[in-house]
C-alpha cells in the first residue's frame, strides 16, 4: 500500500479505463437486449436466457479470476498484466456483439456475451486491484474511486452522446431498429479501450508486492464470509445490483410506452442522469469522509428510492419533469458504483489483520460476482415474466393493460423496495473510518 496522498496524474491515469468498460456494460445492459430482439429479430424470451445463463456462468469466472489474481507475481505487479490480457479479450466480444447483423444466430451472440463479460471482469477486477494499491488512507480512497466514478460516469455521457452527433456528422438520419446507435457505441470501447490502459500500465506502479500472500483457495473463499463487514456488503450490492437490472431491463419500455416520451427523447434524459453521476463524485467523497461510506450508500439508496416514486407518478408526456429528475438520479446512482467498491478496499485491510493473508482481488471478485448475480437474475426474470404478462416489444397497440402495469412496476415500485431492503442492510456495517484507523495501526501501516 502506499500511504502518501496519490497525485492527480495518478488517479486520472487509473481511472481512465472505467470510460470504454462503463460505454461496454451499459448497452449491455440496455440497448443490446431490445437490440437481439427488435433489430436481429431473436425471440424475447431467447434473448432472456441467453443473458441469463451466460450470465450465471460469468459467476464461476470471477472467483476463479480473483484466486489466480492474489497467486500472481510478475515484475510488471499482480495486476498490471491482467489489465493488458483484459483489452482483446473485451475487443472480440464487443466486435461480436455490436458489430452483428440480422441472422447472426444465438450461439454467436451467446459467445460474443461470455467474452464481453469474462473482458470486463478481468480489466475492472485489475484496476480495482490497482486502486486499491494506491493508498490505505480511508480518506485517500473516496478521492481514488471518486475519480473511478468520474470516468465511468464519463464513458456514459459520451457513449450516449456519440450516436445523438454521428448522423449529423455523416449526413444520415439515425436507424429506426437502434443499430447505428449499437454499432457506434462499440466502435467507441473498440477505439478508446487499448488507448486508456496503455495511458494507466506506463503511469501506475504497484508497490510493496513482498507482502502479499498469492494463497487462494475455496476455503479462503468460505473464510472471507466470515467476516460481517463482507457478508454485509455483498448483500447489499445483490439487492443494489438486482433492483438496478430490474429497471434497467424495461428503462426504455417504461418511458417509451408508460410515460409517451418519444424515444430519441429518452438517451438525452439518460445522459442528464449520468452527467449528473459523474460530475457528483466529488460530492460523494465529501459526503463518505464525513460521514462514512457505509452511510454515504444508505443515503443514496434514500435517494434513489424517491427518484423512482417520483417516475412512477409523474404524468405521461410530462417531458420538463422527465428531465428535472434525472438530476437526483444521476446524483444518487453515483453511490451505489463508488461506494461498495471504495468499501471492499477497506475490508480487504481488515482481512488481511483477522487472516494474515492478503485476498484482494478475491474479495473484489465476490463484489463483482454479486453485481453480475443481480443482472442475471433480473434480466432473464423480468423478460421471463413480460413474455408471460403477453408484452410485446415492438408495438404499443399489442400490450394488454396488465402487460403495460408490470412494466411500470418493474420499473419503479419493486427496485424501489429492493433499495430499502438493501439500505437497512447497510446500517448494520461496522467498519467506520476509526475502525479502519485502528485497523492500519495493528498492521503497521497508519499514515
Amino acid at each position: 500500500m502506499q500511504p502518501d496522498r496519490p497525485s492527480i496524474a495518478t488517479m486520472v491515469a487509473l481511472a481512465g479505463p472505467a470510460a470504454p468498460m462503463s460505454a461496454l456494460s451499459l448497452p449491455l445492459i440496455i440497448y443490446l437486449p431490445e437490440f437481439f430482439s427488435n433489430a436481429l429479430g431473436i425471440d424475447l424470451a431467447l434473448v432472456g436466457l441467453m443473458f441469463t445463463l451466460v450470465r450465471v456462468a460469468d459467476l464461476a469466472f470471477d472467483p476463479l479470476l480473483g484466486g489466480l489474481m492474489d497467486r500472481t507475481t510478475t515484475r510488471f505487479g499482480q495486476f498490471r498484466p491482467w489489465l493488458v490480457i483484459g483489452v482483446p479479450v473485451v475487443m472480440i466480444g464487443t466486435m461480436m456483439l455490436f458489430m452483428a447483423e440480422p441472422g447472426a444466430g444465438p450461439l454467436r451472440l451467446s459467445l460474443g456475451l461470455a467474452l464481453a463479460y469474462a473482458g470486463y471482469s478481468i480489466v475492472n477486477l485489475a484496476q480495482m486491484g490497482l486502486g486499491t494499491d494506491l493508498t490505505a488512507n480511508y480518506q485517500q480512497r473516496s478521492r481514488v474511486f471518486a475519480w473511478w466514478q468520474a470516468f465511468n460516469g464519463l464513458g456514459l455521457v459520451l457513449v450516449l452522446l456519440l450516436p445523438l452527433l454521428l448522423p449529423y456528422v455523416i449526413g444520415e438520419g439515425s436507424s429506426p431498429d437502434g443499430r447505428l446507435t449499437v454499432r457506434t457505441m462499440g466502435w467507441f470501447v473498440l477505439v478508446t479501450l487499448p488507448i486508456t490502459v496503455l495511458i494507466c500500465v506506463m503511469r501506475v506502479r504497484e508497490s510493496n508486492l513482498g507482502h502479499r500472500s498469492h494463497v487462494a483457495s475455496l476455503a479462503d473463499y468460505r473464510s472471507l464470509l466470515s467476516l460481517s463487514s463482507t457478508r454485509l456488503l455483498l448483500l447489499a450490492q445483490i439487492l443494489i445490483g438486482t433492483a438496478g437490472g430490474i429497471a434497467s431491463a424495461v428503462f426504455i419500455f417504461f418511458f417509451t410506452m408508460i410515460k409517451h416520451v418519444p424515444r430519441d427523447y429518452v438517451g438525452l434524459q439518460f445522459l442528464i442522469l449520468t452527467f449528473a453521476s459523474m460530475t457528483s463524485a466529488i460530492l460523494w467523497s465529501w459526503v463518505a469522509n464525513r460521514i462514512g461510506k457505509h452511510r454515504a450508500l444508505i443515503v443514496g439508496c434514500a435517494v434513489y428510492a424517491g427518484y423512482l416514486l417520483a417516475l412512477f407518478v409523474m404524468p405521461p408526456g410530462h417531458l420538463l419533469l422527465f428531465y428535472a429528475l434525472a438530476v437526483p438520479g444521476g446524483v444518487a446512482a453515483a453511490s451505489f458504483d463508488m461506494m461498495p467498491r471504495a468499501m471492499m478496499a477497506d475490508v480487504s485491510d481488515e482481512d488481511r489483520l483477522a487472516s494474515g493473508h492478503d485476498r484482494l482481488g478475491m474479495l473484489f471478485a465476490l463484489l463483482t460476482v454479486t453485481i453480475k448475480l443481480g443482472q442475471a437474475i433480473s434480466i432473464g426474470v423480468v423478460y421471463f415474466l413480460l413474455d408471460l404478462l403477453g408484452f410485446h416489444a415492438d408495438a404499443v397497440a399489442k400490450n394488454p393493460a396488465s402487460a403495460l402495469l408490470g412494466v411500470s412496476a418493474l420499473f419503479t415500485l419493486v427496485p424501489l423496495a429492493l433499495y430499502g431492503v438493501a439500505a437497512l442492510v447497510t446500517s448494520r456495517y461496522r467498519l467506520t473510518p476509526a475502525r479502519h484507523h485502528e485497523i492500519l495501526v495493528k498492521l503497521g501501516e497508519a499514515g
